[in-house]
């Protein structure tokens, strides 16, 4: 989990058009990679695995990559760059100041650095080393609690079935079209 910078927090009304965008945007010379992150620990900050993890039984794709990094994102930097990604869209908890469960897509590059995180490494030094060709984003989710207990809230649980179906209707609709 992070924390990000009220000034700096996204003025779209819905995180959905930009994703949409995103989306759309892949192709086999254009990746997006997918990425969650979170530890299932630590409650609410596991939110972006849990969608990672649904997303991943539910879709096969060459243009958009799926990856789960759980609370080491650190472990599939490498596959991230391997890919050679247009996009990259990390899916984690943040603290935005927000209500539990609201989400928001941001470029990571308008985030307040140095933020607060619980990974070893922070997302944003991560993509200004390793990705610098892709635009990376962080879909945001706001946590209601961080504990260290091994279930999600009813907020993150609700706005993780949200992301995780308008992802899925996108892609589909998408290889219907395409």
């Amino acid at each position: 989990m992070k924390q990000i910078g009220v000034g700096l927090l996204s003025t779209s009304p819905s995180w959905q058009p930009r994703l949409l965008r995103i989306l759309k945007s892949a192709s086999p010379n254009a990746r997006v990679v997918l990425v969650g992150v979170g530890h299932p620990l630590r409650g609410d900050d596991y939110v972006g695995s849990y969608i990672a993890k649904s997303l991943i039984e539910r879709i096969c794709t060459h243009s958009v990559i799926l990856l789960d990094a759980e609370d080491g994102i650190e472990s599939v930097i490498s596959k991230v760059v391997a890919c050679d990604p247009r996009h990259v869209v990390i899916v984690d908890a943040c603290e935005m100041n927000r209500k539990p469960g609201e989400i928001d897509l941001l470029p990571l590059a308008e985030t307040d650095y140095p933020f607060f995180t619980t990974h070893g490494i922070p997302l944003k030094l991560l993509a200004e080393k390793f990705l610098q060709k892709a635009e990376t984003w962080i879909l945001a989710i706001q946590p209601a609690q961080m504990g260290v207990i091994g279930r999600l809230s009813p907020e993150a649980l609700t706005a993780a079935a949200s992301v995780s179906s308008f992802i899925t209707t996108a892609l589909k609709e998408d290889e219907l079209n395409g």
